[in-house]
């Protein structure tokens, strides 16, 4: 069983900015097509935990083979954009604004 990074997205129901989120979540997995399946569940569950809406996307991205330890510095996802424009103009787009983050402790 490999180990992937599955990328999902959501919007808030906030009514006053109504945020959209993005969330990695590692699983391990047989195929691509399970982890996607995965990656699915789980973001129904999480959505529907409070209330929030599930985008359609999910990008899935194979860590490891299964036999090397994820870890701390472990790359959980990657993707490449193929954008023909200056190194500040690609920021921008996605700096959105500010970030709301949460930290459990």
């Amino acid at each position: 069983m490999a180990w992937y990074g599955a990328r999902t997205f959501y919007r808030w129901p906030s009514p006053e900015s109504r945020p959209y989120e993005e969330r990695v979540v590692l699983f391990r997995a047989r195929s691509l097509d399970e982890a996607v399946e995965l990656a699915e569940r789980e973001a129904d569950e999480y959505a529907a935990e409070d209330g929030f809406e599930v985008l359609d996307m999910v990008q899935v991205y194979r860590i490891s083979d299964g036999d090397e330890e994820v870890g701390a510095g472990t790359e959980v996802f990657s993707r490449l954009h193929a954008l023909d424009v200056p190194p500040d103009e690609f920021l921008d787009r996605y700096d959105s604004g500010p970030a709301h983050t949460r930290a459990d402790e």
